[in-house]
């Protein structure tokens, strides 16, 4: 007889050993997907954060060409008035696209979307050395709270003004990325 009570003492130990068991390997299965899904939603977040910079580079790039065409045809203008100057005219069109470029990039590129999309310059967007450097960074709120920010550095240079009135330039060669961070 005691025999059988210790027998099925034993068999409810191994059953609740077995059940403790199952449910450390549940729950481990579920923190892994849990850890899976947060680190895919990472990326995702992530890449959507970069897609906002693609977005600003794009802008700067219509800007730049808009800028270009405003530019150029104050110069022109000026050459129709006044033929042998060229050298003024030039001066003419560099003053005019960093002018057009500098009023207007704030409200091309910024973005409150989402990814939202600002400027971070410290100080008031200023040409250097003909070479106008702006800081962005992009933001992007997942819908489980995953923010994720990445940023770049936008240069924009001033075109050749030969080129320009040539009609031989690509608003894209203005423009480059530096400093990528995320």
């Amino acid at each position: 007889m005691n025999n059988k009570g210790s027998t099925l003492v034993l068999l409810v130990i191994v059953i609740a050993l077995v059940i403790v068991l199952g449910a450390s390997v549940l729950n481990v299965s579920v923190k892994q997907y849990e850890i899976k899904k947060f680190n895919i939603d990472s990326k995702s977040s992530f890449y959507i954060s970069e897609t906002g910079l693609n977005e600003a580079y794009v802008k700067s790039c219509a800007l730049i060409d808009e800028s270009i065409i405003k530019a150029l045809q104050m110069a022109e203008g000026y050459l129709l008035l006044n033929p042998p100057n060229k050298i003024e005219a030039e001066n003419i069109f560099i003053t005019n696209y960093k002018d057009y470029l500098r009023t207007n990039i704030e409200n091309r590129i910024e973005a409150e979307s989402n990814p939202s999309v600002q400027i971070w310059n410290d100080d008031t967007l200023c040409f250097i050395d003909d070479a106008l450097t702006v800081v962005l960074k992009s933001s992007y709120l997942h819908e489980n709270n995953i923010d994720k920010i990445t940023g770049v550095e936008l240069v924009i240079s001033v075109p050749d003004f030969n080129d320009v009135s040539d009609g031989s330039y690509d608003a894209r060669n203005y423009i480059q990325f530096q400093n990528w961070n995320s």
